[in-house]
């Protein structure tokens, strides 16, 4: 008997180490890196279609002062060369006592701001006619990592579209007519805030001309001052840790907390070992099944030498 029990105790504790062994570990999600935001900043940008007086019509696609995160330029004369029109020479668009575009970014932000003090803004064929005149005006937006865009405008004390004083709607464009020269429409402060991002123009000019100066014909298309955009930063996404199983009370750690960690159902413990839990309990049955057949033999083993001492 001291036999089998020696084989029993020995199975059992077979068993109870196959159970105990730690299972193979397979990579778990890497995560998501972390996406540094974006910012971006300009002055002015025109976007005309000139038509010259001879009928060939001249783009014009400029963006004067831009700049992207991160990243910052002063600019109080900005000009710029247009085929066709003064003879090659660069055009005078935007004329200011200030201009300055700002972006900045890092890990917690991105922000983007336009200031103009003292701005004369024209178009091609309207040398001495500003088409807009303003004394002072900002736009800036925010996109923090944690927290909501926001897109901020300063109007101007002061302006003045094609020569004339106007006074800006703060729901709709507001409409300028000029005999012998044209129209322009004036909308204020656009602004388009999402959970990610946000945009901000301070003043976008429709344009619809017809200068007859510098060989132009007409001038149309839009202008728009003082352009900000940011886009939040995305911070990077760390899988979650395995955490250890609680240590026992008495200070002595199961196996199973020493070695691997315990997920929180069987759908997770695929993700974490590619088996279910059912695997160590599979190698601790097959190991009792040998140790019970080699109990079994020792018990015959046994009685057949006893039936020979007979």
């Amino acid at each position: 008997m001291s036999v089998l029990r020696t084989v029993a105790v020995s199975a059992l504790a077979a068993s109870a180490l196959a159970v105990a062994l730690p299972l193979p570990a397979y990579a778990a999600d890497a995560g998501t890196p972390a996406k540094p935001g974006k910012a971006r900043a300009v002055t002015a940008e025109l976007a005309l279609d000139v038509t010259l007086l001879n009928t060939v019509k001249v783009p014009v696609d400029v963006a004067l002062n831009k700049v992207e995160s991160p990243a910052q330029r002063d600019g109080a004369m900005l000009t710029a060369a247009v085929d066709g029109v003064a003879n090659g020479q660069p055009v005078t668009l935007v004329k200011a006592q200030v201009g300055k575009s700002v972006t900045k970014t890092d890990a917690n932000q991105a922000n983007a701001s336009v200031q103009l003090v003292g701005a004369d803004v024209h178009v091609p064929g309207l040398p001495l006619t500003t088409l807009l005149g303003l004394d002072a005006m900002s736009a800036e937006v925010s996109c923090p990592v944690d927290g909501q865009p926001t897109a901020k405008v300063t109007a101007p004390a002061k302006l003045t579209v094609l020569g004339k004083s106007v006074t800006l709607g703060l729901n709709s464009p507001t409409h300028v007519d000029v005999p012998t020269i044209g129209s322009v429409d004036v909308e204020f402060s656009k602004k388009t805030v999402t959970s990610s991002t946000a945009a901000a123009s301070a003043l976008e000019v429709q344009v619809s001309i017809n200068p007859l100066n510098l060989n132009v014909a007409k001038v149309d298309g839009k202008v728009t001052v003082a352009a900000v955009s940011c886009e939040k930063p995305v911070a990077a996404v760390v899988p979650a840790a395995a955490s250890s199983a609680a240590p026992n009370p008495s200070g002595a750690a199961s196996g199973t907390a020493q070695n691997r960690t315990t997920p929180k159902d069987a759908g997770e413990e695929l993700a974490y070992t590619g088996s279910t839990g059912t695997t160590a309990l599979a190698a601790g049955g097959v190991t009792l099944v040998v140790a019970g057949g080699a109990a079994v033999w020792m018990t015959r083993r046994r009685r057949a030498a006893h039936a020979r001492h007979r």
